[in-house]
């Protein structure tokens, strides 16, 4: 079983390990985007504020996969460089380490929120409308963070190690049962909001508990064992490298939600807010497919650059940029075609329809960006370039959103709050352009292979 893992990332035709890699992730992930835009179906038909209620309490869960994907693909990516260097006992100590890491970060994460939970939903933008029900919907939410982290970092590492079929399983189990109970907690149960974040912290718990199994029954080619915890300076700096952009990408992603809550809420009120929080999470869709096809590139690039092998790493992210391209523009022609209808099936208010309907075909035409700029980061992260991915993820979130955010709403009013997303896409697939070619170049990948060697 071992052997067949690893002849797929080493000697495998680069499609079939790209596609075998990425389609478990894909698939595991596509159910989670369902889940999430079927939660936000069943919270939308509650009211407009229990929807812009949602979408205050995101940036907490944002901070929480924050923490998971740092452990999760900066070990991913360790992890899949020290089996292609044939070092498995180090590599059975990143995975036991970092499975440790994320429990104690998550407890961390649950105590602090918790304690400052009022404080930190004004942060983020709720109105005197939306409090009540975002405190409601935020207590269980912050209680799934544990669940969250440590899922993260159990399904980077199990992908990375071309276990992606346990990946999948464990993130589809969690989604199917979270669709089913929602309508059980929210109608039935008649907890409303508060049904919706119960369902989601029991279908976490579950899935977490599903993808540890694997470790404990032994089926995975990385064993976790206690005695193999070691906590050293040296494993937290190489998970860092990699996991540190990720991380800060995905706080700078926390940050640019909150900001686009308190200017939705400005020029829109909870009508804007809700508006955001629908397309957002419909277009979950595309990009969790994305995720998922950049899932699949990791460890094949990760793995083929510890082997040195320049030609086969270059393949699969040929590959893989061809995958994205089908992926996006089909996305687009859906949604931009489809979105008044798209709108309908969340029965939205007609101002939150109206709000609605720009915002998603204006995202809609920045996931085309967002594709290959993703694919770009990817490459960089799988080979161990955190700089790179360091300054794209900043970017992205950061040094461009943030600006633009700003100079866009004051310009355009609400349709600025709507637009920036997609033109902070644009602008960062023209950096990450420039990285790549620059690196290329430079010729920089027989340099790093060298110098790993």
């Amino acid at each position: 079983m071992n052997d067949k893992r690893i002849n797929l990332l080493a000697k495998a035709p680069v499609s079939k390990a790209v596609n075998k890699l990425a389609m478990p992730a894909i698939i595991g992930l596509l159910v989670n985007a369902i889940y999430n835009v079927v939660d936000t179906m069943f919270v939308a038909w509650i009211g407009t504020e229990a929807t812009g209620a949602t979408q205050v309490v995101l940036p907490i869960v944002l901070v929480a996969t924050a923490l998971g994907l740092g452990f999760g693909i900066g070990g991913g990516s360790y992890l899949s460089r020290l089996l292609g260097e044939k070092q498995i006992e180090k590599a059975q100590e990143v995975t036991s380490t970092l499975l440790f890491s994320g429990i104690i970060a998550g407890i961390i994460f649950v105590v602090i929120n918790l304690l400052f939970l009022e404080d930190v939903l004004l942060f983020f933008g709720a109105t005197s409308e939306v409090m009540d029900m975002a405190k409601d919907y935020g207590f269980f939410i912050v209680i799934s963070g544990l669940f969250l982290i440590v899922n993260m970092v159990l399904n980077n590492l199990l992908r990375s190690e071309g276990s992606g079929s346990y990946s999948m399983v464990g993130l589809a189990t969690g989604a199917i049962l979270n669709i089913i109970l929602d309508p059980i907690f929210i109608f039935v149960f008649d907890m409303g909001i508060s049904g919706a974040a119960i369902a989601t912290m029991l279908s976490y718990c579950v899935s977490t508990g599903l993808l540890l199994s694997f470790y404990l029954r032994k089926r995975t080619v990385v064993k976790m064992k206690l005695s193999s915890i070691k906590p050293t300076i040296n494993l937290y700096k190489e998970v860092l490298v990699i996991g540190g952009p990720t991380f800060v990408k995905q706080i700078l992603f926390s940050c640019s939600i909150v900001l686009l809550n308190q200017k939705a809420t400005e020029f829109g009120g909870d009508e804007l807010l809700a508006a955001i929080g629908i397309a957002f999470r419909f277009t979950m869709l595309t990009t969790n497919i994305i995720f998922g096809i950049g899932q699949g590139l990791q460890p094949v690039a990760g793995y083929n650059f510890g082997a040195q092998n320049k030609e086969r790493i270059i393949k699969s992210l040929k590959y893989t940029m061809k995958l994205t391209a089908y992926v996006v523009f089909i996305s687009f022609l859906i949604t931009f075609i489809f979105t008044p209808q798209i709108m309908d099936v969340f029965k939205a208010a007609p101002e939150v329809k109206k709000y609605g309907i720009i915002g998603l075909r204006y995202m809609a035409t920045g996931i085309i960006f967002f594709g290959f700029a993703n694919t770009i980061t990817i490459f960089f992260l799988a080979i161990g370039r955190g700089l790179e991915s360091l300054i794209l993820s900043i970017a992205r979130q950061g040094l461009i959103f943030i600006p633009l955010l700003y100079i866009l709403t004051y310009t355009f009013g609400y349709k600025g709050v709507l637009v920036s997303q997609a033109v902070a896409d644009i602008l960062t697939l023209l950096l990450s352009v420039f990285l790549f070619a620059r690196f290329m170049k430079l010729n920089k990948l027989d340099k790093e292979m060298n110098l790993e060697n």
